[in-house]
């Protein structure tokens, strides 16, 4: 797993590529989905353990760089 980790890393600095959604992209637009609906604080702070390669923190970031 740490090669993996680390070839994911690599390239998402590399070239941006966030790698394979490892849950699938509909899953990450549920939570975003869900966040938005509970009005979740935009300061509140993330746990993001064991849900894949990160991708969702990535997305989460893009969402309040765009506001």
């Amino acid at each position: 797993w740490d090669a993996a980790y680390e070839r994911e890393l690599q390239t998402f600095q590399d070239i941006g590529d966030t790698g394979e959604i490892w849950f699938g992209e509909e899953s990450m637009v549920r939570i975003i989905r869900w966040l938005e609906k509970h009005k979740v604080p935009l300061d509140s702070s993330v746990l993001d353990i064991g849900t894949g390669n990160g991708v969702l923190l990535v997305e989460l970031v893009g969402i309040l760089q765009s506001l």
